[in-house]
């Protein structure tokens, strides 16, 4: 008996898609987190965040002030670095933040911003205090509806599998 799996991604169109380039950033300097503070600040509608580590407590209170102002935040994190990100996540989660938690892969590496439906934050940045003052790290912000689009999309197929958080993770071990 023979048995045929198939297995299809959903393809990338074929033309060239304009893109506005915001802002390119590079750590070090230090700066790059005030440019992303920048862009959550400026969010009108929605702010999505998939990131492996998320340590930085200025980036958690400003997602916490959109959230005040009526900005519907949601972040996914890597399962296995849910520790790690106790400090920051700990606000968000007082202030109604959905966290969820993605285990289904080896590692969720992605290190994502998805605003308003348009703009895109990616790169090799890490939203953590290390990829702020010790890393060689770089940003790209841009706006494209179709890269906002595409990454909303694999954004939603994260979402529908990540597990809510209901409770703090437990503080690191030191």
């Amino acid at each position: 008996m023979l048995v045929l799996v198939l297995w299809q991604q959903k393809p990338v169109e074929a033309q060239p898609q304009p893109a506005e380039i915001l802002a390119i950033y590079f750590t070090p300097p230090v700066g790059a987190q005030q440019g992303l503070i920048k862009q959550i600040d400026q969010a009108k509608k929605s702010i999505r965040v998939m990131a492996y580590g998320f340590t930085q407590p200025e980036l958690a209170q400003a997602l916490v002030k959109a959230k005040k102002r009526g900005v519907q935040v949601e972040l996914i994190q890597d399962d296995k670095s849910a520790n790690n990100n106790r400090e920051a996540l700990e606000p968000l989660f007082l202030a109604g933040i959905e966290i969820r938690s993605d285990g289904e892969h080896a590692i969720f590496h992605n290190k994502v911003m998805l605003i308003d439906d348009d703009i895109v934050i990616t790169g090799s940045y890490n939203f953590t205090k290390s990829a702020e003052k010790r890393n060689a790290e770089n940003i790209v912000i841009f706006r494209s509806a179709y890269a906002a689009r595409r990454y909303a999309e694999n954004w939603a197929t994260h979402w529908q599998h990540a597990e809510k958080m209901t409770i703090l993770p437990p503080p690191k071990k030191k």
